[in-house]
């Protein structure tokens, strides 16, 4: 149970770190080059944002690090540049200003042009993550991404997507990473490949990379075979996986898992736990490729707790299910239920629909242990294979696609022919407390 509350609380931290912002445009594409200027710690940065307004706008309002040197900001004319004003207008927070308006569904770019202080490698790692806001970003976006970027010879590049180019030029590698399939952040980890050599496995259906920093070759060999078995079953259960490989790389900065698409940076701590026998983060962590990191719920908005934590968590339980049988499902599905029935209806209770953020005790159970006991009502009332149909059909439609509350509710129907399944999931959904029975 405790290591549980330890993924929860960790591999979300895109979440947390980010505040309610919300947004009027629909970004596309980054198109980043980077240089690492390591002898003065900095990064120095030219991005093209390619996005379009959903209405006409006079500015725009980006999270970029507030220590970023920002050199220009500039907006593309017909085939000219021309430089908008920019403004620090809070903590992290970038505001743009335009004379001429940002039309709505026009295409548009903006050019930043900046220089961001970053810590001393000490011949390691360097990882940047959304939550350092270390490019503009918006938070409740999706987007494509092209990366090149510069590092000293010594050094490597890694982020989400497929390695397209390695070039040595004048004692520095030129990295060109493509990523064509949406994302909902940006990490970028430099990291020293005589520290973190990297362990390879190509099975029948897979392939996963892992970057060890303390976890030795028998261990990261283990873990990469469980992984594999993992992908495969969600695979076979919901769909194909949505991206060309999984990579892991290891951390020793926090205990948890920071779940991105197609990369999860691991705590060693959790690594531990892993080659100890808990396979919760392995498997919890994997789910989300699914509903989290492929099918991304809407941020912010309805039911983005329930689809970025409780669905993840209930197909880590349908996996135990079907490799460890119904008697270890049925413990682990209501174990925690004990833990929420010590507060059901009572004043620290809230509709599961109503949890905003798991910033209590209280919400993380709702979320951790009746999301799940909600999701097995509905199987249970539509039927497993029909559960999993309706699962797989939600995968195929919005993969790498933003799925909202309503568009859940819409698919759902597909699969209930008397009209029982929505009307018990909407009562439970809103409900305080549990009516049906454990």
């Amino acid at each position: 149970m405790k290591s549980i509350f330890i993924v929860l609380s960790i591999c979300l931290s895109f979440i947390f770190a980010l505040n309610a912002q919300s947004s009027n445009v629909i970004i596309h594409n980054y198109k980043i080059d980077a240089l690492l200027k390591e002898s003065e710690q900095r990064i120095n940065v030219d991005l093209i944002c390619t996005l379009a307004a959903t209405e006409d706008l006079n500015s725009l309002q980006f999270l970029l690090n507030s220590e970023t040197d920002l050199l220009s900001v500039s907006c593309r004319s017909n085939s000219e540049w021309q430089k908008i004003s920019f403004s620090f207008n809070g903590k992290d927070s970038l505001l743009l200003t335009s004379d001429k308006k940002f039309l709505k569904d026009d295409y548009t770019e903006i050019k930043f042009n900046y220089s961001l202080p970053v810590d001393a490698l000490n011949d390691t790692i360097l990882l940047l993550d959304r939550g350092h806001r270390w490019y503009p970003l918006i938070v409740d976006q999706i987007f494509t991404y092209t990366l090149k970027c510069t590092v000293p010879e010594k050094y490597e590049v890694l982020t989400s997507g497929n390695l397209q180019t390695v070039k040595n030029i004048n004692k520095n590698s030129v990295f060109n990473w493509n990523c064509n399939k949406p994302v909902f952040k940006l990490p970028l980890i430099i990291f020293n490949p005589e520290v973190y050599k990297r362990s390879g496995l190509i099975s029948s259906e897979n392939i996963l990379d892992f970057y060890p920093l303390t976890i030795d070759s028998v261990n990261t060999e283990n873990i990469l075979h469980q992984a594999d078995v993992i992908l495969s079953y969600f695979s076979k259960t919901i769909g194909r996986y949505g991206r060309d490989k999984l990579t892991y790389f290891e951390v020793s900065s926090f205990p948890g898992i920071n779940v991105g698409s197609g990369l999860l940076t691991t705590g060693t701590q959790s690594l531990e736990m892993i080659n100890k026998g808990s396979k919760d983060f392995l498997i919890l962590t994997i789910a989300q490729q699914w509903f989290g990191a492929g099918v991304f719920p809407d941020f912010n908005k309805k039911g983005f707790f329930f689809f970025s934590i409780s669905l993840p968590h209930y197909l880590r339980l349908m996996y135990l299910r079907d490799s460890e049988g119904e008697e270890a499902f049925n413990n682990l599905l209501l174990t925690p239920m004990k833990r929420y029935e010590e507060f059901a209806g009572s004043g620290s209770d809230i509709p599961l629909i109503d949890v905003d953020i798991p910033n209590t005790k209280e919400k993380s159970i709702i979320l951790y242990a009746k999301g799940p006991f909600i999701l097995n009502k509905i199987e249970g009332e539509m039927g497993r294979d029909n559960w999993k149909s309706f699962l797989a059909d939600l995968y195929l439609a919005f993969f790498g696609k933003i799925m909202t509350y309503e568009d859940f509710k819409n698919y759902m129907k597909k699969y209930d022919e008397t009209g029982k399944v929505l009307i018990l999931f909407e009562k439970l959904m809103s409900e305080k407390g549990m009516s049906e029975r454990l």
